[in-house]
């Protein structure tokens, strides 16, 4: 039988799940979430079907992220792309992104943002490699008297959302989060999902901020499982508070030191210039090689770099997609991009970052 590429029916969620849960190792629980969110629909999770299985699936996720201004574009954020073993090699993966690029171009998303390995597969389809901040560190026992860190309980989600919503208020690209979203998302009252999230105290017993972190491990040469890197995903704390911004990075390094591992840090170089460099001198940037990017919307490109500054740049597809949204967001200008100096002063680098929490 031919295959039949479409959109997701409701009824074959379940099925939908059975088919990620095969091809990745998370349970159906992982992936409920998709289904979850209020902003999907069943165009944003494309099938391919064959003698009436679904054999193949890739999905799009709605994200509003942030530019300086206070304004929000809509990401496209591609996730879940799966085929079953035995239906590899086929193209039924090229299908779906073509005709999730369709979807995407149709509706009111800007761009598109992606994690893969496989860098070549999605350039032949458009997409380019997109510098995201990401710094190692060496970490270092750190001087933590007069402040107590314990794992976040579900009635500290609202001092959470105050303290991320003050922080990444001026960071460009960081994902402007609802209610919905951190229950949806970030499965809060789960407390496996949860714990990744720290609470800093003060001497008085004040909570001041938090900080995400996240565990990586490896096997060593005895087959021991081992803690091979600490990531700081994101932090916040009230707007100025930036002894307790200190002091939960302190943290992170001293968590780090303690288990033998090394420190990532998904901060941008304003936030690592202030609040890491002063304590952990060895610090360099790595960058999320992953990332890779398409403009869904030039139109929505060039009014919103209108609205940072007065007049449209010129020829703005010149510096290509990767190129136009560093230029819009701020980052680092992508490898074998050049960003003239005249557009680089009206649009300057800017402290943009993108969380892991919000990995899909």
């Amino acid at each position: 039988m031919n295959p039949e590429f479409r959109d997701l029916r409701p009824a074959e969620q379940a099925e939908c799940l059975d088919l990620w849960a095969r091809v990745f190792s998370p349970s159906h629980d992982y992936f409920e979430r998709y289904f979850q969110d209020p902003l999907w629909q069943p165009r944003y999770t494309r099938v391919c079907v064959v003698d009436g299985a679904l054999v193949a699936a890739m999905q799009v996720v709605r994200r509003p992220v942030r530019l300086t201004n206070g304004r929000t574009l809509w990401m496209a954020g591609i996730a879940n792309v799966a085929t079953l073993p035995e239906y590899r090699g086929r193209g039924y993966a090229s299908q779906l992104l073509l005709d999730l690029h369709q979807v995407m171009d149709a509706d009111d998303f800007a761009f598109g943002l992606l994690f893969t390995g496989i860098h070549d597969f999605y350039g032949r389809h458009g997409w380019e490699r997109l510098p995201l901040p990401l710094y190692h560190a060496t970490p270092a026992p750190a001087e933590l008297s007069g402040w107590r860190f314990r794992v976040a309980e579900p009635s500290d989600l609202t001092a959470v959302q105050r303290w991320y919503d003050a922080f990444y208020a001026d960071h460009p690209l960081s994902v402007a989060r609802d209610d919905a979203y951190w229950r949806i998302w970030t499965r809060w009252h789960d407390p496996n999902w949860r714990n990744k999230f720290y609470i800093a105290e003060d001497s008085n017993g004040v909570a001041r901020g938090y900080v995400a972190l996240e565990t990586h491990y490896a096997t060593d040469s005895q087959g021991n499982r081992v803690v091979s890197a600490i990531s700081l995903v994101e932090l916040g704390s009230a707007a100025g508070d930036a002894d307790a911004l200190h002091a939960l990075v302190r943290f992170a390094s001293h968590t780090a030191y303690q288990t033998g591992a090394s420190l990532e840090i998904y901060l941008p170089e304003t936030d690592i210039q202030r609040f890491v460099r002063p304590m952990l001198p060895d610090v360099q940037w790595l960058g999320q090689g992953s990332a890779m990017a398409r403009v869904c919307c030039w139109e929505s490109l060039y009014d919103a770099l209108e609205h940072l500054s007065a007049s449209a740049p010129e020829n703005l597809a010149a510096l290509g997609q990767a190129g136009a949204l560093a230029l819009l967001f701020g980052l680092p200008a992508p490898e074998g991009v050049s960003i003239p100096a005249p557009l680089r002063e009206r649009y300057p680098t800017r402290p943009a970052c993108y969380s892991p929490v919000d990995s899909f």
